[in-house]
């Protein structure tokens, strides 16, 4: 059986560009995790920070890849996260990889 990897990505929340909070309720933010990332990533936004953790990815996370996936979820959340050039220009990112147990 192959090896499975847990990712979880910290960085600190971008400024909302919305009018009101509507974008980042819980069910909200849910929802758009589930359709961009699936599987059972999970998002928690706190007044501060941002944490993305994604469980058993099958092969060791790629964080460019993975740091556009955050960029495209912040962004359908109406966070200010500006592009460049296509690239996403999110903040500096923590990036903790676990390997889990098959």
């Amino acid at each position: 059986m192959g090896r499975s990897y847990t990712l979880t990505i910290t960085c600190t929340r971008p400024r909302s560009r919305a009018i009101d909070d509507f974008h980042v309720q819980p069910e909200r933010v849910s929802r758009t995790v589930a359709m961009l990332i699936g599987g059972d990533a999970e998002l928690t936004l706190k007044p501060r920070t941002v944490r993305l953790t994604v469980t058993a990815l099958d092969g060791l996370p790629n964080p460019a890849y993975w740091r556009q996936r955050l960029g495209e979820v912040l962004n359908c959340l109406h966070l200010d996260v500006p592009r460049v050039r296509g690239d996403y220009q999110l903040p500096p990112l923590r990036f903790d990889i676990r390997e889990t147990a098959p």
